[in-house]
């Protein structure tokens, strides 16, 4: 049962390393090719994996990066989700994952809309909260404080 637990531990680990390495490697690329869309011709090179998006205008770039980002919560939120059902029993600690991914896409973006509605611009600090709270979205930092709970429940009961 040990051997295991260890096992899915370095699956899980592995499967969020990748994500998140997947993810930094599309996002750095991708926004290559924004910078070389805005700007015409750059010293940047565009991946040759990512040519077809020189295709779409730059506005439709800039939008469809919300896109992505979304996606890629969602995935992270299904990884964070298996992982915490097969570390705990606790099915109120599942409920609240969800809960807590609920609310970090709510407040990102309720602070994003905030700065672009009424502050009218994105360098606020607003903006980089929701941008933060994002990147918690984005990682496997939900899922470690869930596991973590679930143990010091464990130890008091």
């Amino acid at each position: 049962m040990k051997l295991t637990k260890y096992f899915m531990f370095i699956v899980f680990g592995l499967l969020f390393g990748l994500l998140g390495f997947y993810r930094e490697h599309f996002f750095i690329h991708y926004n290559n090719t924004l910078y070389h869309k805005y700007h015409g011709e750059s010293t940047l090179a565009v991946n040759p994996s990512f040519q077809f998006f020189l295709d779409f205008p730059y506005k439709t770039l800039y939008y469809f990066k919300y896109i992505f980002t979304f996606l890629f919560v969602i995935l992270f939120y299904i990884l964070s989700f298996f992982c915490v059902k097969y570390y705990t029993s606790d099915k109120k600690l599942v409920k609240w994952l969800t809960y807590s991914y609920i609310g970090l896409l709510t407040l990102s973006a309720i602070l994003m809309l905030w700065s672009v509605v009424v502050v009218f611009k994105f360098n606020t600090d607003e903006y980089t909260v929701s941008r933060w709270l994002l990147g918690i979205a984005q990682s496997p930092l939900p899922a470690l404080f869930f596991i973590a709970t679930s143990k010091l429940n464990e130890k008091t009961n």
